[in-house]
């Protein structure tokens, strides 16, 4: 089906949908890490906490993108805003993969990995 849309987006015929492309490439980095946290002796619960790290910042970035909703309408500070909202984020996501290597770590100590 992959190789279906691919075609039909270089033809045009489907339409880019970014979001979709976004959801795929985040799965894609879950699975990932938690291929990588199973192969070195990780258990289901122990991945999900480090998942769940990843998860609250996706949730944060949320709600930092849903404030930003109309900021552009009759709005002096429109880009003033948008540069601190995406502070925020870049923010966010450093201090989240901060939080993760240091999950992680812990999870080891405890396993003595």
């Amino acid at each position: 089906m992959k190789f279906i849309k691919k075609i039909g987006k270089k033809l045009g015929i489907i339409p880019d949908n970014k979001t979709d492309e976004i959801m795929d490439e985040r799965s894609k980095i879950k699975m990932n890490m938690t291929k990588s946290l199973n192969s070195i002796g990780f258990s289901e619960d122990e991945i999900q906490e480090v998942l769940s790290i990843l998860t609250k910042c996706e949730q944060d970035v949320q709600k930092i993108k849903d404030e930003m909703i109309g900021t552009n309408i009759n709005n002096d500070f429109a880009v003033e805003i948008t540069q601190q909202k995406l502070n925020e984020i870049r923010k966010l996501e450093l201090e989240t993969a901060n939080n993760i290597k240091n999950k992680i770590s812990e999870i080891k100590q405890r396993k003595s990995l």
